[in-house]
């Protein structure tokens, strides 16, 4: 199953390949909760995410050092925010 899986989103790519990707501000996400992650520098001037995700394994992102910082500097004013405040988009 979880060769289907990695196939079919293989396939998904090469289908949408150079079809620009719209924006996700706005689109319904599917949320994971607390899923397993990892974070360790990438081969990249940046660094490398992954995150358990149950429907599809795992799944990486390579987050240039630019992205990182904007990263961290969202998540750093989450954390200013009382703890039973609801979500809070960027």
């Amino acid at each position: 199953m979880s060769t289907l899986i990695s196939l079919l989103g293989r396939t998904r790519r090469q289908m949408l390949e150079g079809v620009p990707v719209p924006p996700l501000e706005g689109q319904d996400v599917e949320t994971v909760y607390t899923p397993r992650c990892y974070i360790q520098v990438a081969k990249i001037d940046g660094s490398l995410i992954a995150f358990n995700h149950p429907a599809f394994g795992a799944v990486g992102f390579a987050v240039s050092r630019a992205e990182v910082a904007d990263i961290v500097q969202v998540l750093s004013e989450h954390l200013k925010l009382p703890p039973d405040r609801p979500s809070v988009r960027n």
